[in-house]
């Protein structure tokens, strides 16, 4: 069997969208005839755990785990918190209200750690990487960031070994939107656009979950880029009939996905309507969105905190509509996130909110599986919600059919594809 070199920061037990992509790949890898050798870190920084991810790692797998140095539990001390309390996924974002500590530390982020605060992982990436190149006859490098820091200690392993090395990235990396938050000063955001470019330029090839992630690259590194779906494992449909319409938001709501549009629509609604619907968000809702609810005080909004994967698409089987909401972002239009998959396997309509056309409005209608409005129309934001009430009323539940479509949207063909590049 052939040997893939996966370097990864998040490895189960962490969870999350990020840890589900590299999960899912590595556990498909064997069947093509290719072996992950995963290196990754042994205690992670991860805003949640899940262990039920554990039990999707193929048997195949070989993990090798190294420390790192990270500035995390000064952060937490610095912020009063617990040493091992989770860091929030949007702690680095600006929000309304922040404390002076939430700005010193923002200005830190920016301005010492260059690209993120995961740099401290490189020496071990290139130590414990060149063991495992030379004891366990690689072939390839795959390196999958977010931390984009990471590519830094995989592009030093490619060129040393002069192996073909294939670059991951699940987001952008100068373009990402929380960039925008952490305001560099000139001299160290061109250096940190130096590092990718240098990343972009090194690597065969440059995979991401959909096209659109290297915006400002030059033609010639446009040419490496090859959109692999994240993907899903299974179906997940099953009719459970339930006493309320449950409109579910599953996952990180962040601070460019306002739920207004959504709270405004369902305002529209009869009082007996409202009475009957669930707005239910299961995740990290980002903190300045939860102002919007005292504002909307007839609908029934409940936050959940996170649930662990397997646990969180058995209740998403309640759902009678599943809502996505758009990125406003500068790569909205391409961004694809692993939410859209796992919506896709629940055969349950899903209502994506945003501005303008984007390649989830392109899966949508492809699959029959929902619609893309945009979020200033409300009317037909209202209306769609109500068709879908409709069928709830009369049956207590809503299912989509299955459509041969989806098996072009499942892993183990995104896997196929990811393969024929290492084969290549």
């Amino acid at each position: 069997m052939k040997k893939v070199l996966i370097i990864t920061y998040y490895w189960p037990p962490a969870g999350g969208p990020g840890v589900q992509r590299v999960v899912r790949f590595a556990k498909h890898l064997p069947q093509f005839g290719w072996q992950p050798i995963v290196l990754t870190v042994k205690h992670p920084t991860s805003p949640v755990d899940d262990e039920s991810l554990l039990d999707d790692i193929a048997p195949e797998s070989e993990i090798h785990k190294t420390n790192a140095i990270e500035p995390f539990s000064l952060y937490n001390i610095f912020m009063g918190k617990r040493g091992r309390d989770k860091i929030p996924k949007d702690a680095i974002q600006k929000k309304e209200r922040d404390s002076y500590k939430d700005k010193i530390s923002r200005m830190v982020r920016a301005n010492i750690f260059i690209p993120d605060a995961r740099v401290g992982w490189i020496p071990w990436i290139i130590r414990e990487g060149s063991k495992i190149i030379k004891s366990k006859n690689i072939e390839v490098i795959f390196s999958t960031s977010p931390p984009h820091s990471l590519q830094i200690g995989a592009k030093h392993l490619a060129k040393k070994h002069s192996l073909k090395w294939i670059v991951d990235f699940r987001d952008p990396w100068v373009d990402a939107y929380w960039e925008k938050d952490l305001k560099r000063i000139q001299v160290l955001a061109k250096l940190n656009k130096k590092m990718e470019q240098a990343v972009l330029i090194q690597a065969n090839k440059i995979t991401t979950p959909s096209a659109g992630y290297v915006p400002s690259a030059s033609d010639s590194i446009r040419k490496k880029v090859i959109p692999i779906y994240t993907g899903f494992d299974t179906l997940n449909r099953e009719k459970i009939e339930t006493d309320s319409f449950n409109i579910l938001f599953l996952g990180n709501l962040s601070k460019v996905q306002s739920p207004k549009c959504m709270f405004l629509a369902l305002n529209n609604m009869s009082s007996e309507m409202k009475s009957n619907i669930q707005m239910l968000f299961v995740g990290k809702v980002f903190d300045d969105h939860r102002q919007l609810y005292d504002a909307y005080p007839e609908i029934n909004i409940t936050e959940m905190d996170f649930l662990p994967f397997r646990e969180a698409m058995e209740f998403s089987r309640s759902a009678s509509l599943l809502l996505f909401i758009v990125h406003e972002t500068s790569y909205s239009k391409d961004y694809i996130p692993v939410k859209i998959f796992d919506y896709l396997s629940l055969r349950k309509p899903i209502l994506a909110l945003g501005n303008g056309k984007s390649k989830i409005e392109q899966i949508l209608v492809e699959t029959g599986s929902g619609e893309l409005i945009e979020k200033h129309d409300i009317k037909s934001i209202s209306n769609f919600i109500k068709k879908k009430y409709s069928e709830w009323e009369a049956n207590k539940y809503v299912l989509l059919p299955e459509n041969q479509i989806l098996k072009k949207y499942e892993t183990k063909d995104s896997v196929e594809k990811l393969v024929s590049l290492f084969e290549e």
